[in-house]
């Protein structure tokens, strides 16, 4: 190797190494998005998440992580183990007032950074049936979903507040949501309860087949639910989400779809990926429709009980959403 030759080998090292060695100008940032099980919404919104940021944030090279979802990724940002994460609202809220399963470990440390898909509790039956309403209820057999599914715990909510016990008053069955949806147009259960979009296909196949109606919450023990569990926000299902539901309903218990991080993490980083997924709406929506939620509008939604990140803060001050 020439003299030459040898100089602009060593040179190429040193460019490499300006590039690549952390603390040094020029690096490459490695980030990691929390999400859920391979397939699950969280994944799939993570995943275009992430694209968004390699294409749109210089200097940064992300990927998703495949996790057990919400409980574990706030965990993990907790930790700073993953710069970002997906969590829903509810359990956020859990998590940092020492709820649930976080009743020994209670969580510090984590900020917001954008709140945005909401989460629906849609309870349904047939259009044609004797059930119009949740005090009809009573005595029925109503699916809630696989077992250790949130539908569960949120339907023994709504149910406590009629004064409904659950295995007393109202029997319960875990088919998955699509067997439940087939269930419910075969007559072998009364009432399905999901916690999730809206949307949702597996409402749709029922409603495909038979008229459905979503029942809708009364005014008083809505009041007297979210007085009791703040960490749900209130939500709703707009006439003709679904063939054959004729009806809005108004009172629907939701939860907010979160990104969450580190309050360590730097603020121009936070500032350019909030910049960079609202400036891209368009190309996440692609990926997953609802999608579109995730918007400056809805910066907060979900993150009432946690402070956004300075970077966050400072975006939402730059184009007049900040609160």
């Amino acid at each position: 190797m020439t003299r030459r030759n040898l100089f602009a080998f060593f040179a190429a090292l040193a460019i490499a190494a300006s590039i690549q060695a952390p603390g040094r100008a020029g690096q490459v940032r490695y980030i990691s998005l929390a999400t859920s099980s391979a397939g699950s919404t969280f994944s799939v919104v993570g995943t275009a998440m992430i694209d968004v940021i390699n294409k749109n944030v210089p200097g940064v090279s992300g990927n998703i992580e495949i996790t057990g979802g919400s409980t574990e990724n706030i965990i993990l940002a907790s930790n700073n183990t993953v710069e970002l994460s997906l969590s829903a609202s509810d359990i956020m809220y859990m998590a940092i007032n020492s709820l649930g399963s976080f009743e020994d470990k209670p969580i510090q440390g984590v900020k917001g950074v954008m709140g945005g898909m909401m989460n629906t509790m849609q309870v349904y039956v047939l259009a044609n049936g004797p059930i119009k309403k949740m005090s009809d209820l009573r005595g029925k057999k109503i699916s809630v979903g696989p077992p250790g599914s949130v539908g569960n715990d949120v339907m023994r909510i709504i149910m406590d507040a009629y004064g409904m016990e659950m295995h007393k008053d109202w029997q319960t069955e875990h088919f998955s949501h699509g067997d439940a949806a087939e269930a419910l147009v075969d007559g072998n259960v009364d009432a399905v309860c999901i916690f999730t979009i809206v949307p949702n296909s597996p409402i749709m196949t029922a409603a495909a087949s038979r008229p459905i109606r979503i029942l809708d919450i009364d005014d008083a023990e809505f009041a007297k639910i979210l007085a009791e569990n703040p960490f749900f926000s209130k939500s709703s299902v707009n006439a003709n989400s679904y063939s054959g539901q004729t009806d809005a309903v108004k009172n629907a218990l939701g939860s907010a779809t979160i990104m969450i991080c580190n309050e360590a993490m730097e603020e121009d980083l936070i500032y350019n990926i909030v910049k960079a997924l609202y400036n891209n709406t368009d190309e996440l929506v692609k990926a997953y429709p609802q999608c579109a939620e995730w918007i400056p509008d809805n910066a907060y939604r979900g993150l009432e009980h946690l402070e956004l990140h300075p970077g966050a803060i400072k975006y939402l001050k730059e184009i007049g959403k900040a609160k």
